[in-house]
């Protein structure tokens, strides 16, 4: 059982609240309170912070169960929805607000408990998550005191360690002593996963086609911020308007976003550094980044002075500061099997980074083809489970029938056909990771076992009446859209929530097209290398059409084009690439002109409307598998390579 808190109820409907009531005082909780609305919510909150609020989404008056979400939020309250309506529109709306957990109306005493368990399990999850990295960060900034180098060396060490506390594209540090603005310009573009770009005065000069004095005038013209604030979207906009610096930046290399730091010196009476980070996302920013920023202050500071005081010449542009290696490349040990630079991915490195070294549960949600299953690896490869099992299955491509005995394992005799026991993968991955590909494809049935072993990290073979412990970090995958799973009633939202305690979101690979390049250019050199062929180049025609294509199979489908285009080469080049032409037709069924599908555009639309008919059901008696004669997995890998999704049917 979870620990007692003390536990708000915010629902309007008193037979419900009082009912939540009583089953709350049974399993040992104290309820501070019941409130209608979010006006008398605010005032329990004031009276005595609760530990966890049960929120009711509709309520009394105007005002939502998610407007006072947002006041959790900024308040750090942990808080479980509770709502009648369960469909995708008003958990999407919920999902936003980052909650720890959602019931949907009317549920069992027991499904609160879990949930109530799952959320105690994110917060303090959250919590030690923070610390950790604050606590890591400080050490870091100890270790670059001690350490020797140009003053450029040091700032791009403590930028380097800000990465995973803070996510951005481009930092500028800004130098105020007495009052004046120093003529360095130091700033930093990341490029890699450990790699940086530095921006001196010369670059921004190649980079905005102006003038060395033109860039201090704009730099003179602009007032620093001297308290740590944020602008997103259309206040960025504004603020930039305001200081033609940030404009300056946000038009000559896209940024939609900017987070002040400012360090405070106690050496100098009226200056500091100031730091700008820059983003190309418009909402990279929120209040729980102010409130990381005041906790960074007094550590940044004392790093800041230490450093200052072995380098008092922060003006004098010497040689060895000016000839500063101007990027940084550490080996991207863990990301081998993942290639690319673009900022959406790299993005998605710092969250592997944030998690890997956790036991923490991770959900990779993503079209099919965009490389979960290297995520996974790459947590694992980080992870403090290195070199313990890392044991994989994939959820569609079994019969509901044996999922329970491939997971838990069975004993001798325990069904028909069971010869001998049998170790299941659980046993197999103790101490180390679990892998659950398409974990949106398992039986509801087995979603309820699989949410115990979970839970309780124990598990009991097929046949079996003994439990056994295991010690399993889960990693789970998906390309479904879960919460439409969930409002639907083929996925269990206590599972959800489980499972999605650090999700991570793949983009496809028409959202990252600054990387078909370079994936290109990896898999010409490793099928080069495996057909023996001397492939080495790719013309910028065939390049061309890659960006171009919207690729429904994501990276699967690249790297299936370019070993086929390797073998079909008759230079050392690829000069075309075989893109198929059935996802670029669009059919106009008001023309009259005569069109002939291909044997795939006919299969992928009888697929698509059998799946319709069956309500998305593929397994079972009178699902898509049956009707069509083919097998489940056969069926589920005809979907892949077609690019069927869900959305579809």
């Amino acid at each position: 059982m979870a620990k007692p808190l003390k536990i708000l109820v915010v629902e309007d409907q008193f037979v419900e609240a009082n009912h939540l009531r009583l089953m709350l005082k049974k399993a040992g909780h104290s309820v501070m309170g019941m409130a209608r609305s979010v006006q008398d919510a605010k005032y329990y909150i004031a009276q005595e912070k609760p530990e966890l609020v049960l929120l009711d989404v509709f309520l009394s008056g105007k005002q939502t169960g998610i407007d006072l979400a947002e006041i959790l939020r900024e308040d750090n309250i942990p808080f479980i929805y509770l709502s009648a309506n369960s469909n995708e529109d008003v958990l999407s709306k919920a999902k936003l607000t980052h909650p720890q957990g959602f019931l949907v109306k009317p549920f069992r005493e027991k499904d609160l408990l879990v949930a109530i368990e799952i959320a105690e399990y994110h917060q303090q999850h959250g919590i030690e998550s923070s610390i950790r990295k604050e606590l890591l960060f400080q050490k870091q900034l100890k270790a670059i005191i001690t350490k020797s180098g140009t003053w450029d060396d040091r700032v791009l060490n403590i930028i380097t360690a800000l990465q995973s506390l803070i996510s951005f594209d481009l930092v500028m540090a800004v130098f105020y002593m007495e009052n004046k603005l120093s003529s360095r310009v130091l700033g930093y573009a990341r490029t890699g996963l450990h790699e940086y770009q530095r921006i001196g005065i010369e670059e921004l000069q190649n980079i905005t086609a102006l003038k060395q004095s033109e860039i201090t005038d704009l730099r003179n013209k602009s007032k620093v911020e001297t308290e740590a604030t944020f602008y997103n979207g259309s206040d960025f906009i504004k603020i930039c308007d305001k200081t033609p610096i940030k404009k300056m930046i946000a038009t000559s290399m896209n940024m939609k976003s900017n987070l002040m730091l400012p360090v405070p010196l106690s050496i100098s009476e009226n200056g500091g550094l100031y730091l700008s980070f820059f983003s190309r996302q418009e909402d990279n920013y929120n209040k729980n980044h102010l409130t990381l920023c005041e906790r960074l202050q007094e550590p940044l500071i004392f790093a800041i002075e230490n450093l200052i005081s072995h380098d008092k010449k922060l003006d004098n542009k010497n040689t060895s500061a000016e000839n500063s290696v101007n990027s940084k490349n550490i080996k991207n040990s863990g990301f081998e099997s993942i290639v690319g630079k673009s900022p959406v991915l790299l993005k998605i490195f710092d969250h592997i980074l944030q998690v890997a070294t956790a036991d923490t549960t991770v959900l990779i949600t993503g079209e099919s083809g965009t490389g979960k299953e290297s995520i996974a690896h790459s947590i694992k490869e980080l992870s403090n489970r290195k070199n313990q099992p890392f044991i994989k299955i994939n959820c569609s491509a079994l019969p509901p029938s044996l999922v329970e005995s491939e997971l838990f394992g069975h004993e001798k005799g325990s069904f028909t056909g069971a010869a001998e026991r049998r170790i299941g993968k659980f046993e197999q991955a103790d101490n180390g990771t679990l892998f659950l590909d398409e974990i949106g494809d398992m039986p509801l049935e087995m979603q309820a076992k699989l949410l115990r072993a979970i839970q309780e990290k124990e598990i009991e073979r097929v046949g079996g009446n003994v439990s056994i412990k295991v010690n399993v970090r889960i990693i789970a995958a998906t390309n479904c859209n879960l919460e439409k799973e969930v409002a639907d009633g083929r996925f269990r939202l206590d599972l959800y929530y489980r499972l999605n305690v650090f999700p991570i979101q793949l983009p496809p690979l028409r959202e990252r097209k600054e990387d078909i390049g370079l994936l290109a250019r990896h898999f010409i050199a490793v099928y080069s290398s495996k057909t023996g062929k001397n492939v080495t180049e790719i013309a910028e025609s065939a390049l061309k059409s890659l960006l171009a294509y919207q690729w429904p199979g994501n990276i699967r489908e690249l790297e299936n084009l370019i070993e086929r285009s390797i073998l079909l080469a008759k230079t050392d080049t690829i000069e075309h690439i075989p893109l198929p032409a059935f996802d670029e037709v669009k059919i106009n069924n008001k023309s009259n002109e005569w069109y002939f599908k291909t044997i795939q555009e006919n299969e992928r639309e009888h697929i698509i409307n059998v799946l319709e008919k069956c309500n998305g059901r593929i397994r079972g008696t009178g699902g898509a598998s049956e009707i069509l004669g083919l097998p489940p997995t056969t069926l589920a890998s005809r979907m892949q390579k077609l690019g069927i999704k869900r959305s579809h049917f």
